[in-house]
């Protein structure tokens, strides 16, 4: 008693709690909500990358040249000089298609010099030159690339990871739920029983005093003393053992909705009173398996499977691709001069042709879709062996929660029966009909039918809990 008195001096004021706000709280501030929250968030730049993979391409760049270079040539020995500046820009895009098209424009500007060392003679470009070219370029994959589905499979699995992380939020936030609910109640269970350990420690401290006075007076033989006695050591031996399972509980609260434990804990929400209901197995079954975010997940990642086996399967072609290329050259002296001759597309030059990969064995794609198929037949029968578990879970779920509401009907009429045994005993024992050792084994039964019926509420509460959370309604 010492040691509860000093912790609750030390934790200061009870920390008042009701069972929304514990819920809203846990949602707040759960490590493990927190988690999930940037699981889903991590999820969302995941997508957006594999999006980016068809976002278009901008290439830019300049470049100046400076060159001196002296070689042997038919009329003798010359130095050369060039001078160029030259930029570029370009824009490539990739399409869902398997199609791949850019546009390219660049311009240069040149200077050389040319001078013959033998005979001193020099060649030099008085003005500049300038070639301006701009090429269109296009390829088309024929065989592996030009499915779409295979060409968004990273853009399709990275939306499933994305529904994955959502599925398994909820399911984290079902199960913390869950969990908070549970601990709520729990909680409150320990202090009623710590509170039912503290009421029989004072039962049996008055009937200790009763007992020694009537021994004092001779009505009662000296055996009783001892009994009384041993009956007070056994209540706050109980005592003890509750309230630390009342503290422990505390803690358990306290840690899941992101609070310091050691605080004291009130709360301030009764538990829902038993009430007969009748309940549709089937129909309870069916809203598990649509709602039930575990088995959304699993689903999820069925199809996800399903959709890789048929890239994998896809994967197997050969690369087959067409390219076309189609470009035009202007070459003046002048930056206008060479755009207007590009223009005019009097120095045009294109391109077709076709290109051939694929390699003779085939083993790494072939090996790649046996993977992907038994792993798409494992995703299923895991989903299927799932269902039929969530199925079945429901199912006993209502079995406990109908067992648990007649527990506490039969709780509260054995608790009825046990005050009325206890009051008889007491009766007997004034009118020296019963002996003191009655008394002290009505006082445990009914004791223990004290702690029976908080336990029974208990069970009924964390039945009702289960329920909600494998249907996915918490």
């Amino acid at each position: 008693m010492i040691l509860l008195m000093v912790g609750t001096a030390l934790a200061g004021q009870p920390l008042a709690l009701d069972y929304e706000s514990a819920l809203e709280q846990a949602l707040q501030r759960n490590p493990t909500i927190l988690g999930s929250n940037m699981d889903v968030r991590a999820s969302d730049g995941v997508l957006l990358a594999a999006k980016g993979t068809f976002d278009p391409q901008l290439n830019a760049g300049a470049n100046m040249t400076n060159s001196t270079s002296e070689s042997i040539r038919e009329f003798g020995e010359v130095l050369s000089e060039l001078e160029a500046t030259s930029w570029n820009t370009g824009v490539e895009q990739v399409l869902p298609t398997g199609t791949t098209m850019s546009v390219d424009w660049s311009s240069t500007q040149s200077r050389f010099r040319y001078e013959l060392r033998d005979t001193g003679y020099i060649v030099e470009q008085d003005d500049p030159l300038f070639q301006t070219r701009m090429v269109a370029t296009i390829s088309q994959s024929l065989l592996e690339g030009h499915r779409l589905a295979s060409n968004l499979q990273g853009v399709r699995q990275a939306g499933a990871s994305r529904d994955i992380a959502l599925a398994d939020q909820k399911a984290t936030r079902q199960q913390v739920l869950a969990d908070v609910a549970t601990a709520y109640w729990n909680l409150r269970s320990k202090q009623r029983l710590a509170e039912i350990a503290q009421h029989a420690l004072q039962t049996a401290q008055e009937e200790q005093r009763v007992v020694h006075l009537k021994v004092e007076q001779g009505t009662l033989a000296p055996v009783e003393k001892a009994r009384g006695d041993a009956a007070v050591i056994q209540a706050e031996s109980s005592l003890i053992v509750a309230e630390n399972d009342a503290h422990q509980a505390a803690d358990v609260l306290l840690l899941l909705i992101g609070e310091e434990p050691g605080a004291a804990v009130s709360l301030t929400t009764e538990p829902i009173q038993p009430q007969q209901m009748t309940l549709d197995p089937d129909a309870l079954v069916k809203i598990a398996i649509e709602h039930n975010p575990t088995l959304h997940a699993a689903r999820v990642r069925t199809h996800t499977a399903e959709m890789a086996e048929r890239h994998a399967h896809h994967s197997r072609l050969p690369q087959l691709n067409a390219n076309a290329s189609y470009g035009l050259t202007g070459y003046e002296p002048s930056s206008a001069k060479s755009t207007s001759e590009l223009m005019s597309g009097d120095l045009p030059d294109w391109s077709v042709g076709a290109t051939l990969s694929m390699p003779l064995l085939n083993r790494a794609d072939r090996g790649n879709h046996m993977e992907r198929q038994a792993q798409a037949l494992r995703a299923k029968n895991d989903a299927q062996a799932l269902e039929r578990t969530i199925a079945q879970d429901v199912r006993t779920q209502v079995r406990t929660l109908v067992a648990s509401h007649t527990q506490v009907r039969l709780a509260r009429a054995n608790l009825k029966l046990a005050e009325q045994t206890l009051s008889a005993e007491r009766a007997l024992r004034e009118a020296g009909r019963a002996i003191q050792k009655d008394v002290l084994e009505a006082m445990r039964v009914h004791n223990d039918a004290l702690v029976a019926l908080e336990q029974a509420l208990a069970g009924y509460q964390l039945a009702l809990i289960e329920l909600e959370r494998l249907k996915g309604t918490l």
